[in-house]
């Protein structure tokens, strides 16, 4: 078979064209636009109600400064926050702080609350335009970096189809990663530019653009990946020339991150985001076992998001596992990392672009920069291996077969999947039918919810969900005894006390870790005060954590402003019979 029709079995003719063309770029983004549409449909999810909230403050979010508070998910004074609610979990870090500073954000949130508060229609439709923004001009540094148009191309439409990008699109609240995207690659062309005509005005320009991104979410330090990555492998000159082209870049980080930490913004005592800054033993340790996990989700779609939910030492298996194929990954790419130095930039801006990332719990909708120099590098290593026309040799039958089955992956299945995923948003929310199987009489307004087991985020989301959407009565309070995700012995010691022993102890999965400090051990006898009980601790497991724990309450178990609640083994919220004084009841695992 002639060489040119092995070839042309790669792309279509019409595609080819298409791709190749010089308007090609915006082709890209009306397809982005198009694919991501089913994102009109997803609605409110998640951080959405949250959001909500603190913008028509409502509840305890009366008082928020949407600008700043958009994203004080845990705020700097929590006493206070879990005096009014409930919130968090008696088992949560004394200290903990989750408080993002992304104004710039936040203005978008608010201009859409300001123009259409109830439409979540026209709201995903303005994340979906910055979508297609982002996949324009990612497409369009493709084809300014690269000689070959169709290597460009191929670049820019794994890029517009990328599945992994569902969530960024279809999650209202993800929307400061699009905008990060958005910012940083206007920086780098305007880097680009500065470099190759010497004028201070693009350098300007640049830095104006990434200060503008770090303002919408932290995110935006990933343009630093692809401009030092440039500076290393592409620049010309001495390496002092190349350093200091990166010192003013390096300025407004390290005076972004004053006045951050200055500001009280944040993060701690959380294993969900570990600070690089106040802990960076804990965040070397993270980047261990989670940059492994995320280059392999970039590359062969590893389901990354589901580790949350899996035990600790599962967690370190799939690690150790995603290590030895990010091994297997690098003997595929080494030819073309050895001969190209395109192919070392993409490779080089793409690893470092996953060190930020790290210091959040690993999620594929994080990796919006690293699929910049990810679909970069795999178009190069499409044309080493010959699936389209160059004047290369064909590569190896296994090198090839692995290059097409990346493309189908990447291709025609992450085009699929994308609308799929994005439309799908609502389906991976298991609050809103958490919060409406909650009691709903009227009297709820003055109880405070006990759930016996449960989930901290879902248990919080009773109660801020029902305060955002307002089709039922809101409790008073919300407070959680144990995790739904292990058995519990349930001992009614007196009229006012529950003795609670979990088998394996109480925080036993990440899951339950959420708020909780992986290195706070507590002691036998420490009691915790929270709203309506005190939590003692009677007994801890080998490594520190609670075992058995006495809730005593300031009222009778009885008193009609407590709602019992519990998860049962069937999956539903119901009333919790409570036992009489002396007797001993089983809760079962309920996840």
């Amino acid at each position: 078979m002639p060489r040119a029709m092995v070839q042309d079995t790669g792309l279509t003719a019409r595609l080819r064209a298409l791709l190749t063309h010089r308007r090609a770029p915006l082709f890209l983004a009306v397809l982005a636009f198009v694919l991501t549409l089913p994102a009109l449909g997803a609605g409110f999810v998640m951080d959405d109600y949250f959001h909500r909230n603190v913008l028509l403050r409502r509840g305890e979010w009366s008082a928020a400064r949407p600008l700043w508070d958009l994203f004080a998910f845990v705020p700097a004074d929590p006493a206070a926050w879990m005096r009014n609610s409930g919130i968090p979990p008696w088992w949560s870090s004394p200290d903990v702080l989750i408080h993002f500073a992304r104004p710039l954000t936040a203005l978008t949130h608010m201009l859409d609350h300001a123009l259409w508060p109830d439409s979540a229609v026209l709201q995903h439709l303005h994340s979906v335009f910055w979508y297609a923004l982002a996949v324009g001009l990612a497409a369009a540094l493709y084809r300014r970096l690269f000689d070959s148009p169709i290597v460009a191309g191929a670049a820019g439409l794994l890029f517009a189809v990328a599945d992994s990008h569902a969530m960024a699109v279809g999650w209202l609240s993800g929307r400061n990663g699009l905008l990060c995207l958005v910012c940083g690659l206007g920086a780098l062309h305007l880097h680009l530019s500065w470099r190759r005509t010497g004028s201070p005005r693009y350098l300007a320009s640049a830095l104006l653009l990434f200060v503008l991104g770090l303002g919408c979410g932290e995110a935006a330090l990933g343009t630093l990946a692809y401009i030092a990555a440039w500076h290393l492998v592409l620049e010309k000159g001495s390496w002092q020339r190349r350093i200091l082209a990166l010192a003013p870049y390096a300025g407004f980080v390290v005076l972004w991150r004053i006045l951050y930490v200055t500001a009280g913004f944040g993060t701690r005592g959380s294993p969900l985001y570990v600070d690089p800054g106040s802990q960076p033993r804990l965040f070397l340790q993270a980047l261990v076992e989670r940059a492994p996990l995320l280059a392999s989700a970039q590359w062969l779609k590893v389901p990354v998001d589901l580790l949350v939910i899996l035990p600790r030492q599962a967690q370190l298996t799939a690690s150790i596992l995603a290590a030895f194929l990010v091994a297997g990954m690098l003997a595929l790419l080494w030819r073309p990392l050895r001969r190209e130095a395109m192919a070392r930039f993409w490779a080089l801006g793409m690893a470092f672009s996953l060190v930020p990332i790290c210091a959040a719990f690993p999620m594929d909708r994080l990796l919006l920069f690293a699929g910049l120099g990810g679909f970069g590098l795999m178009a190069v290593f499409f044309e080493s291996t010959g699936l389209w026309p160059s004047d290369r040799a064909r590569d190896s039958v296994w090198r090839r077969r692995a290059a097409w089955l990346l493309l189908v992956l990447h291709g025609p299945v992450a085009a699929a999947l994308q609308p799929v995923r994005t439309l799908a948003q609502p389906l991976s929310d298991p609050s809103p039918a958490f919060a409406r199987q909650a009691p709903r009489e009227p009297e709820v307004a003055e109880q405070t919810f006990i759930f016996v087991n449960g989930h901290d985020m879902l248990v919080a989301y009773v109660r801020l969900l029902r305060v955002a959407m307002g089709d039922a009565p809101a409790p008073q309070r919300v407070a959680v005894l144990a995790s739904f995700t292990t058995r519990q012995t349930v001992r009614r010691t007196d009229g006012r006390t529950l003795e609670i022993r979990a088998d394996g102890g109480f925080i036993a999965h990440t899951i339950d870790r959420l708020l909780a400090d992986p290195g706070r051990r507590f002691l036998p006898g420490e009691r915790i005060e929270r709203p309506s009980f005190s939590a003692q601790i009677r007994s801890l497991t080998a490594d520190g954590r609670p075992l058995e724990v006495a809730f005593r309450f300031e009222s009778v178990l009885e008193d009609p402003g407590l709602r019992w609640l519990y998860w049962n083994d069937e999956g539903r919220l119901v009333e919790f019979p409570l036992p009489a004084v002396g007797e001993t009841v089983t809760v079962p695992a309920g996840f």
